[in-house]
């Protein structure tokens, strides 16, 4: 008995790890739209927004499994990632695969049970089939792979706009889009440094096309391109919106400087390890809820 529920809680556990649900804070994009729009504080537009994070939050963690499982071999050439339950051998296929139809069936049911509107429901699916093809294939073209990650992003706010009834802003799209490109390619380069060209390439097959250089000059082109974006949404919103530009501006270079320390390999926990990039984000959103909120 003891041995049963030491096993389970061992599984439970790596299940958790495989799963990676420290990640799903970047699934929170889907209530941008509801924040942007006003609508916030609608109660019944929070609570469908709400179930729809949750589930895109299955969802992704269906692709970490699937991800995982294809890039097992590879990530044992990364120092951080060949701690992974795959790499480690913790959780068989068998178990994954359980577990797996499990969430799928999870998810099915609250498409089921909620009233989630059919464009929520497809581009819910496009993420999928995103993900599983980059898992499969996509990651391995130079380039496109990047655009396809920085996409997951952008599918994630267009759910988000779909399932409450709300237009998404071309701002919005395009501010999204290039900090994801940026966060895409600080991940890169934090590999191409920290693993050298040789284990790189081995770890992420498309290595093999980027050099320092190229990397380097897509995230600061990514990095301008969004204050630019942003700063041309605030001009035209004008109001007090104009002074989010201030900590959006620290938070992106100071962001670039913690890459170039190395530190941009993971954005989630980049974001939560520096006191200064958590305080200046923290900053932007209370600007931008006293201007969209206050009477």
């Amino acid at each position: 008995m003891e041995y049963n529920t030491s096993t389970f809680q061992t599984d439970l556990k790596n299940y958790i790890v495989l799963l990676r649900p420290y990640q799903w804070i970047k699934n929170l994009l889907l209530f941008s739209p509801l924040f942007f729009s006003g609508n916030f504080v609608n109660r019944s537009l929070l609570y469908i927004t709400g179930i729809g994070v949750f589930v895109f939050c299955l969802t992704s963690g269906l692709g970490y499994i699937v991800n995982d499982w294809i890039d097992k071999e590879n990530d044992r050439f990364h120092p951080i990632k060949r701690h992974r339950p795959f790499c480690r051998g913790t959780i068989t296929g068998l178990k994954a695969f359980f577990l797996s139809g499990c969430i799928l069936l999870i998810i099915i049911i609250c498409i089921r049970l909620f009233p989630f509107p059919l464009e929520f429901i497809c581009y819910l699916l496009a993420y999928m089939i995103l993900t599983a093809s980059y898992s499969l294939y996509l990651k391995q073209i130079v380039i496109l792979e990047i655009f396809s990650v920085a996409f997951g992003f952008v599918l994630r706010v267009l759910a988000g706009g779909a399932v409450c009834n709300i237009e998404i802003s071309n701002w919005l799209f395009l501010t999204v889009f290039f900090i994801a490109m940026m966060i895409s390619i600080a991940k890169r380069l934090t590999e191409l440094k920290e693993l050298g060209e040789k284990n790189a390439i081995l770890h992420r097959k498309s290595q093999i096309g980027y050099s320092l250089t190229y990397l380097n000059s897509m995230f600061w082109t990514c990095g301008s391109v969004t204050l630019v974006v942003y700063s041309l949404y605030a001009v035209e919103h004008g109001s007090l919106v104009i002074y989010s530009v201030l900590p959006a501006s620290y938070g992106i270079f100071r962001f670039i400087y913690l890459t170039d320390l190395g530190r941009g390999s993971d954005p989630i926990k980049t974001l939560f390890s520096d006191k200064q990039l958590l305080l200046t984000t923290l900053i932007f959103l209370f600007v931008l809820t006293l201007v969209i909120y206050w009477p």
